[in-house]
């Protein structure tokens, strides 16, 4: 048997409790009871803060939702398409330990740990999801933002297509990142691929390479600004 230390033990314990306060948003205690084989009540205490599952339990609790394809069918569920085409993917930060395990997933079939420097994002709803992937690989974020924070600093600039008729600028600080960093790019939603065209740019214009890109949500099919690169897309909807 592995050993666990007792400061592991004692994490894994209160994930598999925060967990389960997770799912109760979205599920009844009877609901949960089928899917774990834990009686009700006991469920209920957990959830409560009465009591605390077993070190046994909380792994058991945690090897159940880290399930790539419990974990898709639950998110897929929050992910919204509004009538106008806007995919409203924020109800997924209702799930924070939920939505990293999901990551964890991914990120771990993408890379290695060692294969990447940084992880990008560009100041827009992706971020929350970049911070993730930043905790979960320990590694420095880097964020674009469409604004100079100070005339004073020097910024790596490339132009962004936002409409037919409206073009914008990303700015990344020079001081943040080094020729040769090795990039992971993460955002929330892909459409045509303009934005992460536009951010691959910027990075080349600092001589960094970008070695992966994370897409929470987007359609392949739909992609016409991205020829050469591989992009991992979580729900292609």
């Amino acid at each position: 048997m592995i050993k666990v230390s007792k400061d592991k033990e004692i994490r894994n314990r209160l994930l598999a409790i925060d967990i389960l306060r997770e799912l109760k948003n979205s599920y009844t205690y009877k609901e949960m009871s089928e899917i774990f084989g834990i009686q009700e009540t006991l469920i209920c205490r957990y959830v409560n803060g009465n009591t605390v599952p077993s070190d046994v339990q909380s792994m058991e609790i945690i090897s159940k939702v880290k399930n790539k394809e419990f974990l898709l069918k639950f998110f897929r569920n929050k992910i919204k398409v509004l009538e106008d085409g806007y995919i409203d993917s924020s109800q997924l930060l209702l799930y924070p330990n939920l939505l990293k395990l999901l990551l964890e997933l991914y990120l771990t079939k993408l890379m290695q740990k060692d294969a990447v420097d940084k992880i990008f994002s560009i100041a827009t709803n992706g971020v929350p999801f970049a911070t993730i992937a930043s905790l979960i690989l320990d590694k420095p974020l880097l964020i674009a933002k469409k604004h100079k924070d100070s005339i004073n600093l020097e910024y790596y600039e490339e132009s962004l297509k936002e409409t037919d008729s409206v073009v914008n600028n990303i700015y990344l600080r020079k001081d943040l990142i080094k020729k040769n960093d090795r990039i992971l790019i993460v955002d929330d939603v892909i459409k045509s691929g303009k934005t992460i065209s536009s951010s691959i740019k910027l990075l080349q214009k600092a001589g960094a390479r970008v070695v992966g890109i994370l897409v929470l949500v987007g359609n392949l099919d739909n992609i016409k600004y991205l020829k050469d690169e591989s992009i991992q897309v979580i729900f292609n909807i």
